[in-house]
């Protein structure tokens, strides 16, 4: 019977959820085949025996698809081609179209194998993360463009450009310290306090307190309310102070190194290693080394709140963003302690991960849980019907099926709510006692 819309809103929220999973799985098949047969046809030059001058105006006269999109698909499968362990995994519908747009542009040869593994191991946030830096054999290098042209009519002035990772990620952080300066005059800022991004944080939710702003972005660019404002701020302190050498907070750039030899810039993982060299010779920036075995640093009991220094090295070790699995929100980034500071948690960085205020949300309603196993390495995240995704040493999520003998077993810890179920662990008043007879009333419960 063919689907109509009642029949599909209808649904309980189960089927509703099933039916999603279902069709998106189709949906990968049909487009992986679409593309992969649309390479054939395109390299048999069959589209001028159908009276077109090429593939793409072909498709878009039989078929309705914007030109830009049919000239994606094209490079999408002639790339394709070159690879296909890739290729069947996107038609068996192992991975989706987007992992395997992210995946084509590192592929080679000789690491197909191992992208693929990375893929079906990962959700696509962390799969950026440990993806960032390494090279992409077929990219160009990115044009460095800004445009500024006036209206003669109107003497409206457009602004519009288009900037590398590196140098986008200049501008935006620059933007951050001119978001401080079109606020106050931090001539008379501490040169300290300039150096520390939270310290401006803070200057500038002091300075907008009497307006009651939206909420500041903390630890990255302006949000969109006051990227205007931001801008204007540039133009103020150049206008000002044509010859400050002064390099705010804001306008120095985090570089981030693995001990794979990677290195990137947070929130801005397309940047390739060797771009990234005249920032570090040029020294305006700030390196993080990141260690796969975690990090040492922490603090009594007495404090309750992440200390500046914590604040850093817990976005050092998770790559700038949310540690949600799936999830790479660099804004309203908050500091959770994993065994809640009223049930006896520490400040430590052992007991602490950033999130999103999104995702923070979702653990304060027990939608998603967050529990150091047993093995103190391991972090699991727990999602309602039995997904776990693991973090090991605080690195990039994998999922349960990765983990192989180390998945998540759910012996312990708190589950989402309605998951009590799945715990293994069984509990009694008296357990050392002989269980209960059956239907006697008492039986045990499963720990919640």
């Amino acid at each position: 019977m063919l689907a109509t819309i009642a029949t599909l809103t209808d649904q309980s929220d189960t089927d509703l959820t099933a039916d999603i999973t279902d069709a998106h799985r189709q949906l990968t098949r049909y487009k992986a085949r679409f593309i992969v047969t649309l390479a054939e046809f395109h390299a048999r030059e069959l589209a001028s025996a159908h009276g077109a001058p090429n593939t793409a105006v072909w498709l878009q006269r039989t078929h309705g698809i914007a030109r830009r999109t049919a000239y994606e698909y094209l490079g999408v499968g002639a790339r394709l081609k070159k690879f296909p362990l890739l290729a069947q995994a996107f038609l068996d519908a192992a991975l989706s179209y987007s992992l395997v747009r992210l995946l084509l542009r590192y592929m080679t040869p000789d690491n197909e194998e191992e992208l693929l593994e990375l893929a079906r191991t990962h959700p696509f946030a962390e799969l950026v993360l440990l993806l960032a830096g390494r090279d992409q054999p077929d990219a160009r290098p990115t044009a460095n463009r800004i445009s500024v042209v006036t209206d003669p009519d109107t003497g409206e002035v457009r602004i519009w450009g288009r900037l590398d990772p590196e140098r986008g990620a200049e501008f935006m952080a620059a933007l951050k310290i001119s978001e401080l300066a079109n606020l106050i005059d931090i001539d008379g800022v501490d040169e300290e306090v300039l150096e520390d991004p939270a310290a401006v944080e803070k200057l500038v939710e002091e300075a907008r307190a009497p307006e009651k702003p939206a909420r500041p972005s903390r630890f990255g660019p302006p949000p969109a309310a006051t990227v205007f404002t931001a801008f204007m701020g540039l133009i103020h302190m150049v206008r000002s102070h044509p010859l400050s050498r002064v390099r705010a907070p804001g306008a120095e750039v985090n570089v981030l190194f693995t001990q794979d030899n990677r290195a990137f810039l947070p929130g801005h993982h397309g940047g390739r290693t060797g771009q990234l060299m005249r920032s570090v010779l040029n020294g305006s920036v700030r390196y993080h080394l990141l260690s796969r075995s975690g990090l040492a640093l922490k603090v009594t009991r007495a404090t309750r709140l992440a200390s500046q220094a914590q604040m850093k090295a817990l976005l050092n070790a998770w790559g700038f963003q949310c540690a949600g699995p799936g999830c790479d929100h660099t804004r309203f980034l908050e500091f959770h302690h994993i065994v809640p500071w009223a049930e006896g948690g520490t400040t430590e960085l052992a007991n602490l991960i950033p999130l999103c205020s999104g995702c923070h949300a979702l653990v304060s309603a027990g939608t998603m849980t967050v529990h150091i196993d047993s093995d103190p390495g391991l972090i699991r995240f727990r999602f309602p019907d039995g997904e776990s995704y693991t973090s090991e040493n605080r690195q990039p999520a994998v999922t349960d099926e990765a983990m192989g003998q180390w998945r998540d077993r759910y012996f312990d810890g708190p589950v989402p709510r309605g998951d009590e179920d799945l715990l293994q662990v069984w509990e009694h008043e008296d357990s050392f006692d002989e269980p209960p007879e059956e239907g006697d009333g008492s039986a045990p419960r499963r720990t919640q």
